[in-house]
């Protein structure tokens, strides 16, 4: 069955209004009913989940906005969205906050961060996973696209239903020249979608709609197929994780179709090597049935 962009982006959108409803703004039971809300969309659209322990990482900082010796999570949640009919795939790490405010707008808000994971997500320097957690060195250095590191912020809108503004990590910048590790982070530009090196990529959605609609599009995140010739090293790390987790699957007698197809579409170098961390509290996997010229079919 084909799904449009719109009709995910529809049901995530009341999925997630539906389940904060009530809700302060506590960020843990927002940011776990961002991921219910997706994995929820399992039953119309084709999602699948998998849990992680070891996401803590170490890298080198600037000394300002991140320790020289710094150490942080990589991320909340771990995103891939693929496509067997354009055989792609993209990746993004994306770190839920929540600001605790009531928008009309989002334009020129200054939102409340971690300014270490900020730099982490923004800047992209080599890192070490620590404990089960062993990337590449250069997991985020070598991502084609920015988007491998963002962001969602939660916030109420005006009728008082929540809402979550997305942006690629080196979207926003630092409003002030901080000490600490904590600041206000500003966007650079209006929400929208660019072209950059022949990919499409959101750069900031306001909103839950708009965001769902281009992680369903393919929007969103650094592309990992074979389109990506610098991407190798990361394909085949993520191939040796997708191993492990349908082995576990096999084992427990789970499902793990998803992660199948996503593996056949990395077209990753064939080793028998297997990784159980992927430095995210959930991995989802994602697949869409969106073409291209469906863009010319939807209004944004």
């Amino acid at each position: 069955m084909t799904h449009s962009a719109n009709a995910f982006a529809n049901a995530y959108d009341t999925n997630f209004k539906v389940l904060t409803k009530g809700f302060s703004h506590f960020e843990i039971p927002l940011f776990q009913a961002m991921h219910s809300s997706l994995i929820g969309l399992s039953g119309a659209f084709e999602v699948e989940e998998y849990h992680g322990t070891s996401h803590q990482v170490i890298f080198t900082g600037n000394g300002s906005y991140a320790r020289m010796n710094a150490r942080c999570e990589l991320s909340d949640l771990m995103i891939i969205t693929f496509s067997s009919i354009t055989r792609s795939a993209r990746l993004t790490y994306l770190q839920a906050k929540s600001e605790r405010a009531t928008l009309g707008s989002v334009g020129g808000y200054k939102f409340a961060a971690n300014l270490e994971q900020w730099y982490l997500l923004a800047k992209r320097p080599q890192l070490k996973g620590i404990g089960k957690f062993n990337p590449p060195l250069d997991l985020l250095s070598n991502a084609l696209l920015p988007s491998v590191g963002s962001f969602a912020f939660f916030y109420k809108n005006s009728l008082g239903d929540f809402e979550a503004y997305y942006s690629t990590a080196d979207h926003l910048y630092p409003v002030s020249s901080y000490t600490q590790r904590y600041g206000k982070l500003q966007a650079k530009d209006p929400c929208h979608v660019s072209n950059s090196l022949g990919y499409s990529e959101c750069r900031a959605a306001c909103g839950n709609f708009s965001f769902a609609k281009s992680l369903y599009s393919l929007e969103i995140g650094t592309p990992v197929d074979s389109s990506a010739s610098q991407a190798m090293p990361t394909r085949n790390w993520l191939a040796s994780v997708l191993r492990y987790k349908i082995r576990q699957s096999q084992q427990s007698d789970g499902q793990a179709g998803l992660a199948r197809e996503l593996l056949e579409i990395l077209s990753a170098e064939n080793t028998n090597e297997e990784q159980a961390e992927f430095g995210a509290k959930q991995l989802l996997i994602i697949k869409s049935n969106f073409e291209p010229n469906d863009l010319l079919n939807q209004t944004r």
